[in-house]
């Protein structure tokens, strides 16, 4: 591994070879309609995409490994994967800056930092709840002990992720990621670097949990070396920036970024209220440091080239966010504004806002669902009419399926990719097994997905469709790779005591409950605590206050219970293994066990995070 000391502008200089990776800021030119299929490459897999989207990746900040020497006693290794591993010598040892996804990952990265100091690392700053996986495997070089310092949301926000919409999280993350796709071919996926291993336990999830919450302002020492902490929002609602003073050095997750934030994440998130996004980035400006390095892209060790980058990203959010209210006012609808709003060319172009990461047709909408919800001020869509009933009206306007598929056809011929795989979709509304249907529709996504520049999300999640349509994978089944890990009674055991039995409240079915209105008493047996599970007719409820009366009781070890939430056992097993006590109406615990969404035992893998 070679030690590199470097700024940023040679390698934007490679990066930006031309015009190539600069977005026309008119945007007259749309993928969809087939005006960037001359723009096409091949990648080292054979995978198809934009030339544009893979100069971005061959020859911009994620081209190869490289630990940089960002100052003296800072090292950062960048384009490894996703996310960068910065590390701060202490008195002591080192402080390091995230860890990455996976266990396998930190330890690769040790090895790169072993090339430049032999130090142990006595402290780990996590940017945010991403990147927190190798944790573990820093802690190893120091006795097995680590301080971890973080938002104090953060711990909350991973547990979240995982349990609330976790299963959502699985489908559409492992979609934006690419970890649906195949390794080589036309198909295969062509993303930003994400290990993986062959060994199950390099992709294990090593993640510590926060020991020193930092307020927003305050100011620590870490092993001889002050820290000034302060709270951002960007991707997520616990990312923080960590000010080195002594060094004039920034180590962040504010927005500042090798590419176009995504203020609206095909994956599914929360509102990415721009105001907070831009704030972040204005405290960093006003932090004014020497030396910068986010989770994302080069260091930058010049004062006056990052404050023209962050300015530039600021500007373009608030231009986003500015035009969205000033359309809205207007009375445009979010069709209407994708078709208007259009970033000034200074900053569609600027060779640190790439749509690498996301089309910004989406930032619009999700700009307009953000600020005024849904309702677009056409009263139709208050009650609209199924898809169904939409394309039965098409079809019989249009005079039988087969008259639509050869109106689609047409328009595919056009390169009218968009209009084609709509049409096909009010089709499959109504035939959802029409062959030629399918096969069309998956033909017109995957023609989109070759040529679009945003190929991190745009095109994983259109090919991810095609192959879908095509029965060559199930996009509705968990990936073998996954954000969040294997599920397992061991992480569940690390969430704080009755997390997972509040979770239970989203797992109701409603139909098989309906009739239900019983309440059982849990009692974990170790920790001597109890809560309540109520299941009154469609409505679960877990409380911490239980009731006098109560149907049925249960006690048992967490230990067992977690299990039992992993599928690694089921409750009748429990019982009948003795690991559970039961009093009470047996007949009312399997009416409320029944009333509830069986547990799947998925496999994933590993997780890899971002915007």
């Amino acid at each position: 591994m070679n030690t590199k000391a470097s700024t940023t502008t040679l390698a934007l200089t490679i990066c930006l070879t031309g015009a190539a990776l600069a977005q026309d800021s008119s945007d007259a030119k749309l993928f969809y309609r087939g005006d960037h299929d001359a723009a096409k490459a091949e990648g080292p897999n054979g995978a198809i995409v934009n030339e544009a989207y893979k100069n971005f990746l061959t020859q911009g900040p994620f081209a190869e490994p490289q630990t940089i020497k960002v100052c003296d006693g800072v090292y950062s290794i960048v384009g490894y994967s996703i996310s960068n591993y910065t590390f701060v010598e202490g008195k002591t040892g080192l402080i390091a800056f995230d860890s990455g996804n996976s266990v396998g990952m930190a330890q690769e990265v040790l090895k790169m930092l072993r090339e430049v100091t032999d130090k142990p690392i006595v402290a780990t700053i996590l940017s945010h709840h991403h990147y927190t996986a190798g944790t573990s495997v820093y802690a190893e070089t120091n006795g097995g002990a680590m301080d971890v310092y973080g938002h104090p949301d953060l711990d909350g926000n991973l547990q979240k992720s995982a349990g609330l919409l976790g299963p959502m999280q699985m489908r559409r993350g492992g979609t934006q990621l690419g970890f649906y796709l195949p390794a080589e071919g036309p198909d295969a996926a062509y993303s930003l670097p994400e290990p993986h291993f062959d060994d199950p336990a390099l992709n294990a999830i090593g993640h510590l949990p926060v020991t020193h919450p930092v307020k927003d302002g305050e100011e620590i020492v870490i092993d001889g070396v002050t820290v000034v902490f302060h709270h951002v929002v960007t991707d997520t609602r616990d990312s923080i920036i960590a000010f080195f003073p002594e060094k004039d050095l920034a180590l962040h997750n504010a927005a500042v970024l090798p590419f176009l934030l995504s203020m609206y994440t095909l994956r599914g998130d929360f509102y990415r209220t721009p105001t907070d996004v831009i704030a972040g980035i204005d405290l960093i400006r006003e932090i004014n440091p020497r030396y910068t390095v986010g989770c994302h892209g080069l260091p930058i060790t010049d004062k006056d080239e990052f404050q023209e980058i962050a300015t530039a990203h600021r500007d373009a959010y608030a231009f986003i966010y500015n035009q969205s209210i000033r359309a809205i006012n207007k009375g445009m609808t979010p069709d209407e504004m994708v078709e208007t709003i259009r970033l000034p060319k200074h900053l569609a172009e600027h060779p640190w806002m790439y749509p690498a990461y996301v089309d910004n047709e989406y930032n619009i909408r999700g700009q307009y669902r953000g600020i005024v919800g849904w309702y677009a001020e056409d009263s139709a869509d208050l009650h609209p009419p199924t898809m169904q009933e939409l394309g039965e009206v098409m079809i019989a306007g249009f005079g039988g399926a087969t008259e639509v598929i050869d109106h689609a056809t047409a328009a595919f011929k056009e390169k009218k990719y968009n209009l084609s795989a709509k049409l096909m979709s009010y089709v499959l509304a109504v035939e959802p097994e029409n062959k030629t249907a399918r096969q069309l529709k998956a033909d017109a996504l995957r023609a989109m997905a070759q040529t679009t520049k945003s190929g991190v999300q745009t095109r994983n999640f259109l090919l991810t469709h095609a192959l879908h349509l095509e029965g060559k994978l199930d996009r509705m089944a968990p990936p073998t790779i996954s954000f969040f890990g294997v599920p397992s009674a061991e992480k569940l055991m690390a969430t704080p005591p009755g997390t997972n039995l509040k979770l239970l409240e989203v797992k109701i079915d409603p139909q098989k409950s309906a009739t239900v209105d019983k309440t059982v008493k849990i009692t974990f047996t170790d920790l001597d605590r109890s809560w309540a599970l109520h299941v009154r007719r469609g409505v679960a409820e877990v409380t911490v206050c239980v009731p006098d009366a109560v149907d049925v009781t249960l006690d048992l070890p967490r230990l067992v219970f977690a299990q039992i939430i992993t599928g690694e056992t089921t409750l009748p097993a429990a019982i009948k293994a003795g690991l559970v006590a039961v009093e009470g109406d047996e007949k009312a615990l399997t009416a409320v066990i029944n009333s509830f969404d069986k547990v799947a035992k998925d496999t994933p893998d590993t997780r890899a995070a971002g915007y």
